[in-house]
């Protein structure tokens, strides 16, 4: 099972906090948990699901949900759950955008959004959560020359104006985060914290993977008139994680 807390965020000194997630296989994992718990926070209790990341996105707007695109995470920059350090484009399966549509309408939600599900390793689907925001995958969105945040602000401004955008491209893209993928790298390296983790990648195995270029994958935030974004979200994202660790 896999303990969480029931609130998005919550005070600790005077700063947001998201805390921490336990994965339990067994009774000693669980007491192992609840030792360093220690009730700060409320928890949830949930079976832990073995599988796949995925995400559905779009723009709903007055006239519709318009620019449905999908993907699927190659890699997740911590295996035992996080934002993707590679993630592939993939069309949104009809049954799964009828349910998405059905969800987005019931909440009467206006604006970006993005549908997080995962895929467990019978193929059925479950859903996460729904973010209201700008997603982590965005460059991958935009390599496929879907522009989201622009046609989002566009809605705003003028509600009335039909939002026209483009097929997103049949052939599948692949975007990868540099920082990530090294950050990924350390994880397998250190190992599962559970045993419930039965599929942890192998260290040769993950190390192939990431040396593996091919001139169809993008790079986040690289750009040749401009390396320097890339250079310093490279920087950033390892020592923050790095400094995230030491602090634990």
């Amino acid at each position: 099972l896999i303990l969480r807390p029931s609130h998005a965020v919550f005070v600790t000194d005077n700063r947001l906090s998201r805390g921490r997630t336990w994965i339990c296989s067994n009774g000693l994992e669980l007491n192992r948990a609840l030792t360093e718990w220690q009730e700060t926070q409320p928890l949830m209790v949930q079976p832990f699901i073995d599988g796949n990341g995925e995400g559905v996105f779009g723009l709903a707007t007055a006239h519709g949900i318009r620019g449905w695109s999908g993907h699927r995470r190659l890699r997740m920059m911590n295996p035992h759950g996080s934002g993707s350090s590679a993630c592939m484009s993939q069309a949104v399966r009809p049954e799964i955008q009828a349910a998405v549509e059905r969800l987005i309408e019931s909440a009467n939600w206006r604006g970006l959004f993005m549908i997080e599900l995962l895929r467990d390793r019978s193929g059925k689907s479950w859903f996460v959560e729904l973010n209201g925001r700008p997603w982590g995958s965005m460059a991958l969105s935009r390599r496929q020359g879907l522009e989201y945040p622009a046609w989002s602000v566009m809605a705003m401004l003028c509600p009335n104006v039909v939002v026209n955008v483009p097929e997103p491209k049949g052939q599948p893209v692949v975007c990868r985060n540099v920082g990530r993928e090294v950050m990924h790298l350390l994880f397998v390296l250190r190992g599962p914290k559970s045993k419930a983790l039965r599929g942890w990648p192998s260290v040769w195995g993950t190390v192939r993977q990431l040396l593996y270029i091919n001139r169809d994958q993008q790079l986040y935030n690289w750009r040749r008139d401009d390396p320097k974004v890339f250079v310093t979200d490279f920087w950033y994202t390892i020592h923050a994680h790095l400094c995230k660790s030491s602090r634990k």
